[in-house]
């Protein structure tokens, strides 16, 4: 493996990315585009690779090129082996030898800044950022509670409502009540909620298994699909003739907006392959999907849709960068909160791009947030100096 040579006053960034996800793939294709994208006459990169089934691989400038991910047993397999250790002190990437029954420490590499570029589990969800916390290291994006909080589908749309922000009327449904009941919940689904329906795991993104349906007959075969990727399920109602428009967020709070967009698809469901497989296009994500820059949209909705989205990225701690993303109706009177895309589930450079800061330009932004994070943090008090146990003396008659 090349050597990385530290020119001095740059900063070594990690940049983290593939993971234990139905989505892994689609995480390799963001982690290019930010590893491309990143400047490096002001950055050290440290590519790591997290494999489907969780080994931590450190690449090197090959992992900048997208050939190189065309067989990835072959990557986990040549490559260096490294873990993030939660010890504050370690402050980076430790190589492991696997073959040792006990660890073995056998080089670190000290890490400025983590940018975790993962879509859905273990890494969109808040699990990484918890181990970025236990580390005490500092990284771009959302962290633990808004990480966790964005992902789930059903929480994030319970904490809209409380914020008086109007969604889609649904109902959740869980695995274990609907291996008892599925004939009994399907008609509750039936009676309370209109058709077209929509059929989501609470807990992953990039629409995979996610279902439309039209009548009761398919909503047994959708819940069966969905269970597969999640035990709890969001059903919800879907608004006739909707229109999709996203908007981007970006700061510590305050936070300023991207343009709105609305994406373009001749079907009521845009598709995995809509975003990522479909033509000449496919190896640039959502950046590479149809869609209107600025959203033709009335400015009384653009207000409003900022102000909703400021309320809840607030609401929940939002650190870094998001997108959001509403449906409203063909009139513009009705305005819904669908979802919410943290970083690293979405980085939005294309609303960016429009809204006059280029994807390069966005990450160094993206960094200085990160940084000015972790400095308030730090000002924090976590622990006490002092030793309570110092002089004590046994609990026997006593009280703690």
């Amino acid at each position: 493996m090349k050597v990385t040579i530290r020119v001095m006053n740059k900063l070594k960034l990690a940049v983290l990315f593939g993971g234990r996800s139905p989505e892994h793939e689609v995480s390799i294709i963001s982690a290019l585009q930010v590893l491309n994208a990143l400047d490096q006459s002001k950055y050290d990169l440290l590519p790591v690779y997290i494999s489907k089934d969780g080994k931590w691989i450190l690449g090197d400038e090959t992992f900048l090129k997208p050939e190189t991910f065309r067989d990835l047993k072959k990557i986990t397999s040549r490559n260096t082996r490294m873990v993030l250790s939660p010890e504050t002190e370690d402050g980076g990437l430790v190589e492991i030898n696997h073959r040792l029954i006990l660890l073995r420490r056998l080089k670190k590499e000290k890490v400025d800044l983590f940018i975790p570029v993962f879509h859905g589990r273990f890494g969109e969800d808040g699990s990484i950022q918890g181990l970025f916390e236990l580390a005490g290291a500092a990284y771009a994006g959302c962290g633990l509670l808004s990480s966790a909080i964005g992902i789930d589908k059903i929480a994030s749309k319970l904490i809209a409502k409380s914020l008086n922000i109007p969604t889609s009327k649904g109902i959740l449904v869980t695995e274990i009540d609907w291996r008892k009941q599925k004939s009994r919940l399907t008609e509750k689904l039936s009676d309370n909620l209109n058709f077209p329906l929509y059929v989501k795991p609470a807990r992953l993104g990039s629409t995979i298994g996610v279902s439309r349906v039209e009548s009761k007959k398919g909503l047994t075969e959708a819940l069966e699909v969905a269970f597969f990727y999640d035990t709890r399920v969001l059903v919800e109602e879907g608004l006739k003739n909707a229109r999709e428009i996203n908007i981007s967020l970006m700061g510590n709070n305050p936070y300023r907006f991207s343009v709105c967009e609305e994406p373009v698809t001749g079907k009521e469901l845009l598709s995995f392959e809509d975003k990522y497989l479909s033509g000449s296009e496919s190896n640039k994500g959502m950046a590479g999907a149809k869609r209107k820059i600025p959203a033709l949209i009335k400015k009384t909705t653009e207000r409003k849709i900022k102000d909703y989205a400021k309320e809840f990225f607030t609401h929940i701690d939002g650190k870094g960068i998001a997108r959001l993303d509403f449906l409203i109706s063909k009139d513009e009177k009705t305005i819904l909160f669908n979802e919410i895309n943290t970083m690293p589930g979405s980085l939005a450079f294309y609303l960016w791009a429009e809204s006059g800061i280029n994807f390069s330009r966005m990450l160094d932004q993206l960094i200085k947030l990160a940084l000015e994070n972790k400095q308030e943090k730090d000002k924090l008090t976590t622990v006490f100096k002092s030793n309570i146990l110092a002089n004590f003396k046994g609990i026997k008659g006593g009280k703690l």
